[in-house]
């Protein structure tokens, strides 16, 4: 267990640097979204309101109020969330392949640590992990503040009053980061996570077996999601209606973690008697 814990602290270091740059400037970014948005929109009514000879109660009722959806639903606002989540898939790969092709192939020293090999594997995962949950908790502290920030710097009479709550049920791309409920979050991150190692064990057949590896990672890949699929298919095709909802669920989860233990053992088999150092 020791080792294990200076593994992940070991990978979560090799990424620090470039994770916390991503961090702050997600913040700034959407501090800024906000600024533009509510500036933008306070502009535009004194503008109107000069040319059209309207109150602030006219132009309200004429024109609406601005919220923080409204904020949400800017690129500046969206954009870092979506380079953070590309930054994560990036890595999902660069996380292996630097080991392989870095200056000095540092994955001969990585494999030859007196410590399971199994290790290594779980260590890259649990820091992918890590590192998502990272951005998920910032978010969830961004949020109240940036309500605060939104309220401070908007007029009451333009502004649509919303909890961060009701803010992040009206906006779908924001519920797929925070959703509503536990299960949903277990199921999308559950989800997530199998994702990951699925496509670390595709990677370490391409590392044990070169060409040949690639077709059979490809493979393994189009397995697990058929195997993912197959209640939903069975239930919608071939035995419609068979399954509640909530058993479908149910189904769902115990399948996402088959192929889970599934990679983390072929994952496990194929760092240890396949790959040779």
């Amino acid at each position: 267990m020791k080792n294990f814990v200076k593994l992940v602290n070991f990978e979560m270091n090799r990424f620090a640097k470039v994770y916390f740059t991503l961090m702050l400037m997600t913040a700034v970014l959407q501090f800024t979204a906000i600024f533009l948005e509510v500036y933008g929109y306070v502009k535009r009514a004194n503008e109107l309101m000069f040319h059209e000879s309207l109150s602030k109660l006219e132009y309200v009722k004429e024109y609406g109020t601005i919220s923080l959806v409204k904020c949400f639903q800017t690129m500046w606002f969206m954009g870092p969330i979506a380079l953070c989540a590309a930054a994560i898939l990036f890595y999902i790969f660069l996380i292996w392949y630097r080991d392989w092709f870095g200056k000095h192939t540092f994955i001969y020293r990585l494999l030859m640590l007196p410590t399971e090999r199994l290790n290594v594997f779980l260590a890259k995962a649990a820091s992918i992990l890590i590192m998502v949950l990272g951005f998920v908790a910032l978010q969830v502290i961004l949020l109240p503040v940036e309500r605060l920030f939104f309220n401070s710097i908007t007029p009451s009479v333009y502004r649509l009053d919303m909890t961060v709550v009701e803010a992040v049920q009206n906006f779908d791309y924001l519920q797929l980061l925070l959703p509503n409920s536990a299960i949903d979050f277990l199921l999308y991150y559950g989800l997530g996570i199998s994702a990951v190692l699925v496509v670390f064990t595709a990677i370490l057949f391409e590392r044990s077996f070169r060409i040949k590896g690639i077709v059979l990672g490809v493979l393994y890949c189009i397995l697990a999601l058929a195997v993912f699929l197959a209640p939903i298919l069975i239930s919608e095709w071939l035995i419609p209606g068979y399954l509640y909802p909530v058993e479908l669920l149910w189904a769902e989860i115990i399948v996402d973690i088959v192929i889970a233990a599934c990679s983390i053992l072929l994952g496990g088999y194929l760092i240890k008697n396949k790959i040779t150092v």
